[in-house]
């Protein structure tokens, strides 16, 4: 189970990841306590599954926004 932040720990994490990928929205949602990033906006033809990406803990988010594209992955 996801360990439980306070609010300054959630801001304090959702600052850093805007600052490190201005052009993904951070989320993190409290009933849930999962951290979600949307690239974006994107138009129709340039949605993919890397499009949005989640996860358990920051870090986990900033590695799968880290997580490199593969060529049969990427669209045009």
């Amino acid at each position: 189970m996801t360990p439980e932040l306070t609010d300054t720990e959630i801001a304090e994490a959702k600052a850093a990841l805007r600052a490190e990928f201005p052009e993904w929205s951070i989320i993190y949602t409290t009933d849930t306590r999962r951290w979600w990033a949307n690239r974006g906006p994107l138009v129709r033809e340039y949605l993919d599954e890397r499009s949005s990406v989640d996860a358990d803990t920051p870090d986990g988010l900033r590695r799968k926004i880290n997580e490199p594209v593969s060529p049969q992955r990427q669209t045009r």
